[in-house]
């Protein structure tokens, strides 16, 4: 039971699934340079699931740990050394940090440093009452905004980071997205915003719940297997993770034209090299976000427009792993995690 030393939390407790619970963990006071953050709520993300699952990739997640990095809150404590004017600010903490001091970081590059620590894999994350952060690490967001829209901010500062690498595209510019889970309907949703043509692509299972959450958000779409696009793509987001997705990227981007892989692979993917040489095809990795990408997605999020019906579904912490389950098997498009929520009459069709 939750109590002021203790709170209920998603607790991975060893390397195998059934070890993760819903369960009692003690709450940790903010020590030098901390703060603690109560957790209005907090996403479920794909690492989440592949962590839980002990997924080729994630068998160096160090149990037990508290899951969860994808969080909105408001700061409670802020320990020694903190600006106590961070006390009762809307906040969303960075997830992903590198070590600070090394050439990769002074770069501006901490989310690929080769000593990068991941809030709720390496250390405990927000899938819980409250969590205990870095005060550098904090990002302030509209308090005017409801918290299960700027939930959103972390995986939205991912597309961001993803487009970033295309540069300035012209208006009118033909975007395919492979892919619509929540970094793909994103990336698609900001292209869109920008003034280009988009085009988001899924696969037959798709067609229940992404394919139309992309609709909402008034997204153009085809399926992946009739491989019909209604252009030639100058652009490019791989989102889907799949190895026939890559290879339709790479086989039908115009020449000259750029390929954002942003998502990571459960197989190691294929790819004509030589189509890739010939056609002069630019082929870009993208990995998580750095902090003025937060910043940015923070801003786009504030601007009125509601996604959180499109793609958020709220679980109740205590269900947390119906909200895995959810999305692990494409039930939902993002699930968020809120402590102290009902249960919905939807959520209570997904159990």
């Amino acid at each position: 039971m939750a109590s002021d030393t203790a709170q209920r939390a998603l607790l991975m407790a060893g390397p195998v699934i059934e070890a993760t619970t819903v369960a009692t963990v003690p709450r940790r006071a903010p020590g030098r340079g901390e703060v603690t953050i109560t957790v209005l709520a907090c996403g479920i993300c794909g690492s989440d699931v592949h962590a839980w699952r002990q997924d080729a990739g994630y068998e160096w997640v160090r149990t037990p740990v508290v899951l969860g990095h994808e969080i909105v809150g408001v700061v409670r404590v802020a320990g020694p050394g903190v600006d106590p004017d961070w006390v009762g600010r809307r906040v969303v903490p960075v997830g992903i940090n590198g070590c600070g001091t090394c050439r990769t970081c002074r770069a501006g590059l901490g989310q690929i440093c080769p000593e990068r620590s991941a809030l709720g894999l390496s250390s405990d994350g927000g899938a819980a009452e409250e969590v205990t952060v870095r005060a550098e690490h904090l990002i302030e967001v509209s308090a005017e905004v409801p918290a299960e829209q700027m939930v959103l901010v972390e995986p939205t500062s991912v597309a961001v980071h993803a487009l970033s690498h295309f540069g300035q595209l012209p208006p009118r510019t033909r975007v395919v997205v492979s892919g619509p889970g929540p970094i793909g309907l994103l990336s698609a949703w900001l292209l869109d915003r920008r003034g280009m043509e988009v085009v988001v692509t899924g696969t037959h299972r798709d067609e229940a719940v992404r394919l139309p959450a992309a609709a909402r958000l008034g997204l153009r779409t085809v399926l992946a297997e009739d491989n019909a696009l209604p252009f030639t793509p100058d652009a490019w987001v791989e989102a889907s993770g799949s190895r026939a997705g890559l290879a339709q990227a790479v086989g039908s981007v115009a020449p000259g034209g750029t390929v954002v892989v942003v998502a990571l692979f459960a197989r190691a993917p294929q790819v004509d090299i030589n189509v890739l040489v010939r056609r002069e095809v630019k082929l870009l990795g993208s990995y998580a976000s750095r902090p003025a990408d937060y910043h940015s997605a923070a801003r786009e999020l504030s601007l009125g427009e509601d996604l959180a019906t499109a793609l958020v579904t709220i679980f109740p912490l205590e269900d947390a792993l119906m909200a895995l389950a959810a999305t692990a098997g494409g039930a939902v498009t993002k699930a968020a995690l809120v402590p102290g929520a009902r249960l919905t009459d939807h959520q209570e069709d997904l159990s």
